[in-house]
């Protein structure tokens, strides 16, 4: 057997890529041209890589470009999101085979439990290819080494063994991640994020989660706990939050604040055009009706929108001073608010932190996060395949 440890590495890279040559896996890994040589060749007569097409030249003789090879296998991946449930069958190329989608809404959570192991069931009958894992995205914290659900807020999971319970009904390795964490990989790999060795993303929508990159590699903390953003401090007298906490960036940054703010001016008497849009009725006020009232021009939903956006950019200017990141990416629903809090969050970042910390940093913002978390957790699982199955079997 040859050595899992660069045939991995230069396996996952091709796999990553789409499409690459020899000297770029060099120049990537920092293996020699030789090394990389040697072991392509060997991942071709594995079968597990294939050689596709001749690139562009850069002087010399046309590369010869490598792609894995899509007909390996495909893994099942169920992304529980708030109200929904989604389930994919991916190929090593992340090509959607298959895909459903249930309302998980009123469902309680031995509902929700059956609901995803029926969406299994139905991806495995469906998939064209062997099945050979099972990735599942839940919100809220998970111990992913484990394979434990510790709490899903939208669910009322606590401490469910989703990996005891997924194996031992299909036989099939299961791998449990945070939504954040899944999307946070899916975008370093996947996004438009280059040559960035250090990243934070938030993942700001009814809650605020987060994934850190560090060295080029997702950080999970000494307990697979890492990135519980959401839930510090920034107002020791600030609304309660569900952690039991006051002040947490959740409650004064996420777009449940931000719906209760606009909820709470338009009780004061504040006119605005968000009663409008839901004929009345506060109960029916999300962020959306917020966007779609700003982009009118509506003063109590752009105010609304700076204020928010005042607390993610103390939140972002504690993680330039803590880690000094190169990026930070503003994920979520609230991304679609971008004309209305960026500039208040990057004046907010620049007043709030050092400048030593936040002169490198850049700040983007991505709409892209069902396809990112889809391929940031298939990522994850295709990663495990590689040394579990496809290397380790040959």
């Amino acid at each position: 057997m040859i050595s899992c440890t660069n045939d991995g590495q230069i396996l996952n890279v091709i796999r990553r890529q789409g499409l690459i040559s020899r000297a770029e896996i060099a120049k990537l890994t920092g293996l020699t041209p030789p090394t990389v040589t040697n072991i392509t060749n060997k991942l071709l007569e594995l079968g597990l890589i294939l050689e596709s097409m001749m690139g562009e030249s850069s002087g010399g003789r046309r590369p010869l470009l490598l792609k894995i090879n899509p007909q390996l296998g495909s893994v099942i991946i169920i992304n529980i999101r708030s109200q929904k449930m989604m389930g994919y069958v991916v190929d090593p190329e992340f090509r959607i085979q298959y895909q459903e989608s249930n309302s998980i809404q009123g469902m309680n959570k031995e509902e929700v439990l059956e609901l995803m192991l029926k969406m299994i069931a139905e991806c495995q009958q469906e998939a064209a290819a062997p099945v050979l894992a099972i990735g599942v995205v839940v919100r809220g914290p998970v111990r992913s080494r484990d394979g434990i659900s510790v709490f899903a807020p939208n669910i009322g999971w606590r401490n469910v063994p989703l990996k005891y319970i997924i194996e031992e009904k299909f036989r099939l390795p299961a791998f449990i991640e945070n939504d954040s964490r899944a999307l946070t990989n899916g975008e370093y790999y996947y996004g438009s994020v280059k040559d960035i060795d250090s990243m934070v993303l938030l993942k700001v929508s009814h809650g605020i989660g987060s994934g850190i990159v560090f060295n080029g590699r997702l950080y999970r903390g000494g307990n697979d706990s890492a990135g519980e953003i959401g839930h510090s401090t920034v107002d020791v007298d600030g609304p309660v939050c569900s952690c039991g906490n006051y002040g947490c960036l959740e409650t004064l940054a996420s777009e449940t604040a931000l719906v209760n703010l606009v909820v709470k001016a338009i009780k004061e008497g504040q006119p605005s055009l968000v009663q409008e849009l839901v004929k009345g009725d506060l109960t029916q006020v999300t962020a959306e009706e917020i966007y779609q009232a700003a982009e009118a021009g509506d003063d109590v939903s752009i105010r609304m929108l700076a204020r928010v956006a005042r607390y993610l950019g103390i939140g972002i200017a504690n993680l330039a001073n803590f880690f000094n990141p190169q990026l930070v990416i503003i994920s979520g629903g609230i991304a679609k608010g971008r004309a209305y809090i960026e500039e208040t969050i990057w004046q907010t970042v620049r007043d709030k932190s050092f400048e030593s910390c936040s002169s490198i940093l850049e700040i983007q913002f991505s709409t892209s996060y069902i396809e990112n978390t889809l391929k940031g957790v298939a990522d994850i699982v295709f990663a495990e395949v590689t040394e579990s199955i496809w290397l380790a079997s040959r």
